[in-house]
């Protein structure tokens, strides 16, 4: 497959006869699949030949995040001294990505091992029961799971003892992620995850009876993501792009403004005939089907355009 983004005959060659071509092609066989651009897969078939050379890489075996990191540093010393390298900036960082993102799907990439969490197994036994009991999708065991880990993170640096939970530390969980920067649609999640993993914890005697009720997220109205509108900056910047002379453009560009600076409908518009308009007073009239007409001034706009 190096062909499909390899052209020229010297570089083609110079893969091919490269360790491992069956474990690269492979990989980026996998990358193109999930729709890699020409370039980027170019970019990291490139770059596995220093990650292969630079790690002793003749057959695949377990490599260590500190041996890659190692051999990044070389490869940014042999980079500075190279008169044909362009850039040598990000040489030691692209290394690490494209030597972890290989070695990572197949397998061998070593990573340290991570202590684990704190109420892990509380969290193990949860996520079994949403699978194999409540049958809820995978998307959503790991949405819930995700949320209910934070909690329990944040909870487990203050109490060793899940049965210490209070609302008062739901609470105060779920208002320092709104101040964080989670939005309320976040925050709302995260508390039904939390109650519903409190609802089994009840079950489990993890917790007080009655404590997953106790749990309340913010209140998400049916139109919240909606935007209101753009920006001022954004119709300033569409009422400049109106340009011309002619009839069609400057009718476009007054009815933007109409519509824009006065907030007034289409059937609004349509319905102003030139008698509404008083250009020695710069007011004009306005006929509103609900209230009737109404008055407006000339001198507004200018003060905003």
């Amino acid at each position: 497959m190096l062909e499909e983004f390899l052209e020229r005959p010297f570089f083609l060659n110079r893969h091919r006869q490269a360790p491992l071509l069956k474990e690269r092609e492979s990989f980026l066989s996998h990358l193109q699949q999930q729709g890699t651009s020409r370039k980027a897969l170019r970019n990291l078939s490139g770059e596995l030949l220093p990650v292969m050379r630079l790690l002793k890489l003749t057959e695949m075996r377990d490599v260590s995040l500190e041996e890659i990191q190692r051999a990044a540093l070389c490869w940014a010393r042999e980079q500075r001294t190279n008169p044909k390298a362009q850039s040598y900036g990000n040489s030691a960082s692209f290394f690490v990505y494209a030597a972890k993102k290989w070695l990572r799907f197949h397998g061998r990439l070593k990573l340290p091992s991570v202590p684990p969490m704190r109420f892990a197994d509380q969290l193990n036994y949860f996520a079994r029961y949403m699978t194999e009991e409540q049958g809820l999708s995978p998307y959503s065991v790991r949405s819930h799971c995700a949320k209910t880990s934070k909690f329990l993170e944040w909870f487990g640096d203050r109490h060793r003892l899940l049965t210490r939970a209070r609302i008062e530390d739901v609470d105060k969980f779920l208002a320092m992620k709104g101040a964080g920067g989670w939005s309320r649609r976040s925050v709302s999640v995260a508390a039904q995850a939390l109650r519903a993993f409190f609802r089994y914890a009840e079950t489990r005697g993890w917790c007080a009876t009655g404590f997953a009720k106790g749990i309340q997220g913010p209140k998400i109205y049916k139109y919240e993501g909606v935007p209101e509108g753009p920006s001022w900056e954004q119709v300033r910047r569409l009422l400049r792009s109106v340009k011309g002379s002619n009839p069609a453009v400057l009718r476009a560009r007054a009815i933007l403004s109409l519509l824009a600076i006065y907030g007034l409908r289409t059937g609004e518009v349509s319905r102003l005939m030139l008698r509404d308009f008083d250009w020695r007073e710069e007011v004009f009239e306005v006929n509103h089907s609900k209230r009737g007409r109404t008055l407006l001034s000339g001198q507004a706009d200018r003060a905003g355009m």
